[in-house]
């Protein structure tokens, strides 16, 4: 190179016939040619980086029906090592976005907006009560499609991608999971997986039907008796139906028991899914038996007058693990 940027020099400076100029104009070529190859080396790198940074920031990107969003982290942040955040992003693919919830979202709109499943978003947030989101609330959105799984003792990638129907690959690759068991505790996220339809049902508030279609007569809560005016807790709602209007089971289950009490007249109490036990009362008649499993708007019964009732109406009580809760926190 040197040799030839020599010869160069003579050439130009042969109207010198100075062979100390030839040295000198020899050397200012190579020092020219030396910087425009460095630069030219640097704007070469550049467009791979400016691209890589543009794939994060796009993928960060926030809906434009409302909401905000920050900048896309690396999926570590679940439980990987710290060295290993920038790897994650980008061999692996697998991010998050912080979602600032806005007035009017719902999960479902959310997961369709940014192309993940509902189950995703709900995994993902530990939600439990999907009508108890809140505007402002913050959300962390993954860049694809999965569930966020704790490791149990005896638990190998293998073993968690044949239970969920998943490829161990993906698992491996995902969360950086190295052969063999895996810690007790570790969260890890299981791409392509899916929540159990009960569980999604469960969070979403979509568990439960209406046993009867009608104006509510009575709410859940404490009230003054209708007898006594004496100030006690209702166990559940009064549907105000006319008498012999068709009950149907609110969700599908196994009927526990069919009787009568002072309280309640001819009821009916069906065993759910997950400790959910739902009680009909104040029946005119019954159309289903002890042991007997029915199916999700099945009628079972027709309502009545029945017990410690003022009128013709329905009683409607939603238990979980024995305890009552409000029937129309549930129903759908």
């Amino acid at each position: 190179m040197l040799i030839k940027l020599e010869t160069i020099g003579r050439e130009i400076a042969k109207r010198f016939k100075n062979e100390r100029t030839v040295k000198y104009t020899s050397i200012f070529l190579f020092l020219f040619l030396f910087v425009v190859a460095s630069t030219s080396t640097a704007r070469v790198a550049a467009p791979a980086f400016a691209a890589s940074s543009h794939s994060a920031a796009a993928g960060s990107k926030a809906p434009g029906r409302g909401g905000a969003a920050s900048p896309a982290l690396a999926a570590s942040s679940i439980g990987m090592p710290d060295e290993d955040k920038a790897a994650e992003s980008v061999d692996r693919g697998l991010c998050f976005t912080a979602y600032r919830v806005a007035r009017g979202d719902t999960l479902s709109g959310i997961a369709e907006d940014f192309n993940i499943s509902l189950d995703t978003v709900v995994s993902f947030n530990g939600i439990k009560n999907a009508r108890s989101l809140q505007p402002g609330t913050l959300l962390k959105i993954p860049s694809m499609s999965g569930i966020l799984y704790t490791v149990k003792a005896g638990d190998s990638a293998a073993s968690i991608a044949a239970a969920n129907g998943i490829s161990a690959d993906r698992v491996v690759e995902a969360n950086g999971l190295g052969s063999g068991f895996l810690d007790a505790g570790r969260r890890v996220f299981l791409p392509d997986a899916k929540l159990a339809s009960f569980t999604l049902r469960e969070i979403s508030g979509d568990l439960f039907m209406w046993p009867a279609r009608a104006w509510i007569s009575d709410w859940y809560g404490w009230r003054k008796d209708p007898f006594s005016g004496a100030r006690s807790f209702h166990t559940g709602i009064d549907i105000g139906v006319d008498a012999g209007t068709p009950v149907r089971a609110a969700m599908e289950g196994t009927i526990s028991e069919v009787g009568y009490n002072s309280s309640f007249g001819n009821y009916i109490l069906i065993y759910h899914h997950a400790g959910w036990m739902t009680l009909y009362g104040h029946l005119q008649s019954t159309a289903v038996k002890e042991g007997q499993r029915v199916a999700q708007g099945q009628r079972i019964a027709y309502s009545g007058n029945t017990g410690y009732s003022t009128g013709p109406h329905l009683h409607f009580s939603v238990f979980k693990n024995g305890r009552t809760v409000n029937p129309f926190n549930v129903l759908h």
